[in-house]
């Protein structure tokens, strides 16, 4: 089981079951809040043109658009996705980011919120999101580190799914630095709540299908250690 298998994120993202199954551990989040620091991130580049590649079911993208009043171009691999964000307002389309359908600095800024992770030619998408930046244009990047819910797959004897090239905090800015100038790092950590069921919830969901989990009956709600990472990085300039 790996994260940039193309087969596994294809059929797991073709709903978004799986997806809110994981979102909805983090109505207990406390901590620094790792989508609020790449909306800052963003916000801070006061950009005109954004694109948001694998950006789910858009809730991201409609924030930007109705608090920054950007023009914003969704691309994701999973038609459902792309129905999701258009049926948000959204501009959205099915494609690829290891081969964009877009032009040579187009964009001011590019977000890509744990998504990176699932992709199996990382340096082509990383040239890539470089190429549709302008001169300076910045990308932001979220992604989790080696910690994060590893208590809780401890639980069950397993260490947490990784994929060949796995995008993560760890190695973020190493592999940046190949395609964008002045990669800064900002932490955002913190702790979720899990009852068993929601436990339960979280380990055979989406990406995780098909283990077999066997839970403690006791100890339970049980508060887990969550480790994400924003990467900012600076398209080289012109």
């Amino acid at each position: 089981m790996t994260l940039d298998d193309p087969d596994l994120v294809r059929v797991q993202y073709a709903t978004e079951a799986g997806l809110a199954a994981r979102q909805a551990v983090y109505a207990t989040f406390e901590g620094v809040d790792a989508l609020e620091t790449a909306f800052a991130a963003v916000e801070e580049a006061r950009p005109r043109r954004v694109l948001e590649v694998g950006g789910g079911k858009g809730e991201l993208g409609e924030r930007l658009v109705r608090e920054l009043g950007v023009e914003l171009l969704e691309i994701d691999q999973s038609e459902r996705m792309v129905e999701l964000m258009r049926g948000r307002g959204l501009d959205a389309l099915v494609a690829d980011v290891q081969a964009l359908p877009c032009a040579d600095g187009e964009f001011d800024c590019a977000v890509a919120a744990w998504m990176l992770y699932h992709v199996p030619e990382l340096d082509r998408a990383l040239a890539e999101l470089a190429r549709v930046l302008r001169p300076g244009g910045r990308l932001v990047a979220v992604t989790n580190g080696a910690e994060h819910m590893r208590g809780l797959w401890q639980l069950i004897g397993a260490e947490p799914p990784e994929g060949a090239h796995v995008f993560r905090r760890e190695n973020g800015a190493e592999l940046l630095a190949r395609h964008f100038e002045h990669v800064e790092l900002r932490d955002a950590a913190g702790t979720v709540e899990f009852d068993r069921e929601a436990a339960a919830s979280y380990l055979t969901s989406g990406l995780f299908e098909g283990l077999t989990v066997t839970l403690p009956e006791d100890g339970w709600p049980r508060r887990v250690r969550t480790q994400s990472a924003v990467f900012v990085a600076e398209a080289p300039p012109a």
